[in-house]
């Protein structure tokens, strides 16, 4: 039985009232699929605290799902617009608001929760209200009294472990128990877990709660969040439409930007034609728009573009002082007080790693790097992390719980001899010595960029 009033309040205000027979007729559940209602808006709000070392978080967040129409395979077209607005209240009291920020994103979603990815749902994928951290991906086998399955997410490394007991119409809702799980945990101490509240009738969730703490760095603390189907409205179909055609529009034009910046990071001496493409692209693309939302959007874009050009610029010019040259010479010690230099390396292609304990993206990147490691096992590359820590024992702790299988060194001195200011920093060394690419930060797809970077190299 639910012993959760406010749930009890949301199915007596929302949902219709059953009858004993109806109940009586439908108590033997076989499977559990969503059902979205056609040319509908359903409205979700979500408020979340966080108390952690030095003050509160707080976050409120609305998601709409715009239904738009069943597809032949049996999935939805929907739109998801997705508004968001913070407060942080530090340990003087002192309180910063943040200005709500809107994003849209559009999927194909099917009835057992899997969806099409995309740019614009990977763009929105680290909000609370993310469609797939309320529409579950669902079970296939429903056979077991108790049942256990599991949902991996490609784009972080991330996997959510789901219990549910056999669902039973004799209660209306069954209640997913959900436990995210990160490449974050051991490194933060970090735990995450949920209950989502299905509908059974509704084929839909009405109602989810959770609960996050982390014991590591000054975001040290416990949160707390819930979710609540607000309501359910008629889609003004025309206007949907009308995002529908837009959205593609802004979403390709997104896409090929992003194309441009990774064309000009692999090519740097085309930054000014690149520059002016970029341009053009957006440009071309504004002139297109009429929805004022999606048009805000890239206008944002268009005014960024420069301040986007100027960051590569600089970069660029840093980098052209190492790359095609000769790298740093260096010695360092690795974690057992065993020596190693850039020498030794000599005739092998060299990937270094750098990274740090409270990076959290350089933890995301390790089990791509590990994945590259066994890539090339076979011998030609040599893959080292350069740990930057200040405190040794962080570092220490980090290659316990991950189990690195390649060199870490203690390389703070390798930070100015490389120009370190961005973590985590890629930098692939060829076997004459040449340092031949340089590349900053987290992507989805990093251990295949990395590869093809590698390769025509050995």
């Amino acid at each position: 039985m639910i012993h959760n009033l406010s749930f009890l309040l949301i199915l007596a205000v929302l949902l219709p009232q059953l009858s004993p027979s109806q109940i009586t007729e439908q108590d033997t559940v076989t499977s559990v699929r969503y059902e979205l209602p056609a040319a509908k808006k359903l409205y979700y709000t979500s408020r979340s605290k966080f108390e952690y070392t030095n003050g509160v978080f707080e976050s409120r967040e609305t998601l709409e799902i715009w239904v738009m129409n069943r597809n032949t395979d049996g999935s939805w077209h929907l739109i998801l617009r997705n508004s968001e607005t913070s407060l942080t209240t530090d340990d003087r009291g002192v309180i910063e608001a943040s200005p709500a920020v809107t994003h849209y994103a559009v999927c194909e979603f099917y009835p057992d929760g899997r969806f099409a990815r995309n740019r614009g749902m990977d763009n929105i994928s680290r909000l609370d209200l993310y469609l797939p951290n309320l529409f579950i991906t669902l079970p296939q086998d429903f056979s077991g009294e108790q049942l256990r399955w599991e949902f991996t997410d490609r784009l972080y490394g991330e996997k959510d472990q789901y219990v549910a007991d056999k669902p039973d119409t004799s209660n209306r809702s069954w209640i997913v128990h959900a436990t995210h799980e990160t490449p974050l945990d051991a490194i933060y101490q970090m735990n995450q877990k949920a209950e989502i509240y299905i509908d059974l009738f509704e084929r839909i969730p009405v109602y989810a709660k959770g609960e996050s703490v982390r014991g590591y760095g000054r975001y040290a603390g416990r949160g707390t969040s819930t979710v609540l189907l607000d309501s359910i409205v008629d889609l003004d179909t025309l206007q949907a439409r009308r995002h529908d055609s837009e959205l593609m529009i802004f979403f390709s034009a997104d896409s090929q930007y992003s194309a441009i910046i990774d064309r000009v990071e692999g090519n740097p001496g085309q930054l000014m034609p690149l520059r002016r493409e970029a341009q053009n692209l957006l440009t071309a693309a504004k002139a297109r728009i009429t929805v004022p939302e999606i048009k805000t959007h890239l206008i944002e874009m268009i005014d960024n573009l420069p301040e986007d050009f100027d960051y590569l610029t600089e970069q660029i010019n840093k980098r052209a002082k190492l790359v095609n040259k000769p790298s740093p010479r260096w010695e360092a010690d690795d974690f057992s007080g065993k020596k190693h230099s850039l020498d030794e390396y000599r005739g092998q292609v060299i990937l270094l790693d750098f990274w740090y304990r409270g990076c959290p993206w350089c933890i995301r990147a390790m089990p791509m790097i590990k994945r590259i490691a066994e890539h090339f096992k076979d011998g030609g590359v040599a893959i080292i992390g350069v740990n930057t820590d200040k405190e040794r024992a962080d570092a220490i702790f980090v290659l316990q719980r991950m189990s690195l299988p390649y060199v870490n060194l203690s390389g703070r001195d390798l930070i100015k001899k490389y120009d370190i200011a961005s973590y985590p920093t890629f930098v692939i060394i060829d076997k004459n010595g040449l340092v031949r690419r340089i590349l900053i930060g987290y992507e989805p797809l990093l251990d295949e960029k990395l590869i093809g970077i590698i390769e025509p190299l050995r």
